[in-house]
């Protein structure tokens, strides 16, 4: 792994300043000392911070994050650039098609929303049609479903289509929600990373994003 750049795909978590809670505390007495081992309580929400819902999120007979073999969140991947989207403008089927999506791709939207991130403007996006979303799971069989921005909903609508497509069971297409540094990407097909903790029970998990790059001037 050498000759492999690592390009971080993940928001630095901030306690205290996150919309979505993450707070640490040092457990028992202060270290008082410039060495000594220390462990701390961490609260944090599920959508914290560049995360990946599963589909427990939505149905209660969903898989949760440890149901998933480890592979279904690392693999072959391509960004598909759609920062000249408007908020609520959609993302059809054939924009999705002009890309050259394989069989058990990862398929990142790149959106450009990054920079929105812990502000009041973080869930102005665009969105992925319903048809679109078909296409990729069903034609292509896309294992993992990614974003810049917050969400990959149908935007108008309260019954959550998307929602129904990727996390119906028998599909459970995870979906990662908030990545950043897409733009530091130099191809738009890498491999990716993006590991959630395996939590029985859990809905989402905040991840550790990457994307390995090759550099041959590296090694």
């Amino acid at each position: 792994m050498s000759n492999y750049k690592v390009i971080d795909l993940t928001h630095r978590l901030l306690p205290g300043e996150e919309q979505y809670t993450v707070e640490i505390k040092q457990r028992g007495k202060l270290r008082e000392s410039p060495t000594g081992d220390i462990m701390h309580d961490v609260y944090m929400w599920s959508h914290s911070g560049t995360h990946v819902e599963v589909s427990l999120h939505f149905y209660a007979n969903g898989k949760d994050t440890s149901d998933f073999p480890a592979d279904t969140f690392v693999g072959p991947a391509i960004r598909m650039d759609f920062r000249h989207k408007e908020k609520n403008e959609a993302i059809t089927l054939e924009e999705i098609r002009q890309w050259d999506v394989r069989e058990r791709d990862i398929v990142i939207l790149w959106e450009g929303r990054d920079h929105l991130y812990r502000t009041k403007e973080s869930h102005s996006r665009p969105y992925l049609t319903y048809e679109a979303g078909e296409w990729l799971i069903f034609e292509k069989k896309i294992k993992l479903l990614g974003t810049d921005s917050s969400g990959f909903e149908v935007r108008g609508v309260d019954t959550h289509p998307n929602h129904h497509l990727f996390f119906k069971e028998g599909i459970d297409v995870p979906v990662v929600e908030c990545l950043c540094n897409l733009d530091q990407i130099p191809n738009d097909r890498f491999f990716f990373v993006g590991m959630p903790i395996p939590v029985k029970g859990l809905d989402a998990s905040p991840i550790r994003a990457i994307a390995l790059e090759f550099d041959p001037k590296v090694g």
